[in-house]
């Protein structure tokens, strides 16, 4: 519930003369908020139309038959259930232990500051290939470091065991990695969505007696609804498009996908198998469309709490002796998310040569000079950081005024271009690379392999990504704000430059380094629309990984661990401060 303001009405006798109800007219923030609506709205259509256009023989052959003959197919709807079981179970767990942690970080006095907060976001720091390459390195039935210690530590009771115990190649190792990298997404949206929550009804409910996990699961969980609808989306739309991970893990386990599949069709056919691949992602679209119509009806049930003017600041909930348990379990996981797979690639990256037995005397740095001295690495990291950084701060801009411009308008056609925006995500990433190359790299564009059609296909990738933190916390603050604003005599810029954008800040800093991390590991648009004068890091590692070079992709690992983890560190940062000073 949103607390009143306890603004007067304006007078019966003069209602005309009320700012509130005179006709707001349209400044640059409504034509800005249009023009980008439209260019998005046109970047997403056009290429997607004419690929569309394509199943049906308009401009070449039809793909309708073999569309029809991959839905129908057995072994469809096999990887399909992988697919949905994979993501279904580790996004479930990934959106409880984020929620519990945002929880924890954010209303307990088992909060431990900053360093607390980012815990549970360092799996984000390690692009996912390299960290599920890492797990391998650690966890290979017969090359893995951990398995090569837990023999030898068997070995001195006498038991001699030629191979794991563990065995990341299963359906556990599998679902375990999903969890890995899903539950920052969760974390992220569910601690934004927590620093915007107005603590005043979970103050109440505690000075009634109510306890911690009472007021948690009857206040809190139900306040939060907006963030954990757009963290439903999150994860469903990332699990579901993510296919290095079942690459790396899922491959060799016998394991079968739909995102790998799909990448196999478009890329190791000749020629490319996209009727095959539009069929696969028809798949795609229904789970995660299912998804998007639960977030929708969360946020439409409107029972959630919001900004409304008053303080954020709340006092912490006392855990007593669960305290150290709940910081320890933290520690824990930022022990077996980061430390275990990021020691896996450091130790692989000293050595000339994987293997599970370890030659300290030998240990070498023979694989970072490798780095050093290939231009086409340093090539591939600059490249990747600055379209990084310049395309995650477009899309979460262009995000804030479409939400802007779709928040302020009813009916279908804002409804149309919430839909339109959100397409992206539904897709893979190698699909609508293809998109963009039919629509793009020919005429009248002419931009295949140049940085433009790169950094144009970032933004439009991870715009539904940026869009659900920017209307997760717009939605999150209450109306009462706006109108007060307005009844003042500020214009809508005014309004969104001095009460919005501060208020929505924590959230959009969060989304921006979510964007950030993504298109720094990107691989699979990478693959395809980097030209050979703009290489970028996603590419070099999916190459390295492919041509069996297992120290030099875990040197590669390492650095950019490095370069991430500083980048992110110092944003997140930025978002402690507007959340303190706003």
């Amino acid at each position: 519930m949103a607390a009143d303001l306890g603004m007067r009405p304006a007078p019966a006798a003069a209602p005309t003369t009320s700012t509130a109800t005179r006709p707001r007219r349209r400044g640059v923030l409504w034509y800005g908020g249009v023009a980008a609506t439209v260019v998005i709205v046109f970047v997403i259509v056009y290429p997607l139309g004419r690929t569309v256009l394509g199943v049906f023989g308009v401009g070449g052959d039809s793909t309708a038959d073999r569309i029809v003959e991959v839905l129908t197919a057995g072994r469809t709807w096999r990887m399909a259930g992988n697919t949905v079981l994979a993501v279904a179970v580790g996004g479930t767990l990934a959106l409880a232990i984020g929620a519990v942690f945002a929880w924890i970080n954010e209303r307990t006095d088992a909060r431990m500051g900053f360093v607390a907060r980012m815990l549970p976001l360092m799996p984000m720091f390690v692009p996912s290939i390299a960290g599920a390459i890492g797990w391998v390195f650690l966890a290979s039935p017969r090359a893995g470091l951990l398995n090569g210690w837990i023999r030898q530590f068997l070995e001195l009771f006498g038991v001699k065991v030629t191979e794991g115990p563990i065995d990341i190649y299963s359906w556990p190792g599998l679902i375990f990695a999903y969890v890995l990298f899903l539950t920052p997404y969760a974390y992220l949206t569910i601690s934004s969505g927590l620093q915007s929550l107005d603590p005043a009804l979970e103050e109440a409910s505690r000075s009634s007696g109510a306890g911690a996990l009472t007021t948690f699961r009857r206040i809190t969980l139900p306040s939060l609804r907006p963030a954990i609808g757009a963290s439903i989306l999150v994860i469903a739309t990332m699990g579901m498009a993510i296919f290095s991970i079942p690459l790396v893990i899922g491959t060799p386990a016998g394991i079968d996908v739909l995102p790998v599949e799909i990448v196999n069709l478009m890329t190791h056919n000749y020629p490319r198998d996209t009727g095959g691949a539009l069929g696969l992602s028809i798949l795609v679209i229904l789970v995660v469309g299912a998804c998007w119509l639960v977030q929708r009806q969360m946020v439409a049930l409107q029972s959630h709490a919001t900004i409304t003017g008053r303080s954020s600041a709340s006092a912490a909930v006392p855990l007593g002796r669960w305290k150290w348990v709940a910081r320890l379990t933290m520690v824990g996981f930022l022990l077996l998310t980061s430390v275990l797979p990021l020691g896996g690639l450091v130790l692989v990256s000293l050595q000339r040569f994987w293997g599970a037995r370890i030659q300290w005397d030998k240990l070498t740095f023979v694989n970072y000079q490798y780095l050093v001295d290939n231009e086409l690495v340093w090539s591939g990291l600059r490249n990747s950081l600055v379209l990084a950084v310049v395309c995650a701060t477009v899309a979460v801009l262009l995000a804030v005024l479409v939400t802007q411009t779709v928040t302020r308008r009813a009916g279908l056609a804002a409804g149309a271009v919430d839909g339109i925006v959100k397409i992206p995500s539904t897709l893979t990433h190698v699909v609508l690379a293809v998109a963009f190359i039919v629509a793009f790299a020919g005429p009248p564009f002419d931009l295949a392999g140049t940085s433009l059609l790169l950094g144009l296909a970032y933004v439009i990738l991870y715009i539904p990504q940026a869009t659900f933190y920017a209307s997760a916390a717009h939605q999150q603050i209450g109306p009462q704000l706006t109108e007060a604003s307005a009844v003042a005599g500020a214009s809508d810029a005014t309004t969104t430059r001095r009460i919005l954008l501060p208020l929505m800040a924590p959230s959009l800093i969060a989304g921006w380094s979510l964007l950030f991390v993504l298109m720094t590991g990107d691989i699979t648009a990478s693959s395809m629309l980097a030209g050979t004068h703009t290489p970028v890091v996603g590419f070099v590692i999916l190459d390295m990984w492919t041509g069996g070079s297992f120290p030099k992709l875990a040197a590669l690992g390492v650095l950019m661990t490095v370069v991430a983890s500083a980048v992110v560190l110092l944003v997140m940062r930025l978002r402690d401060k507007f959340f303190l000073v706003r």
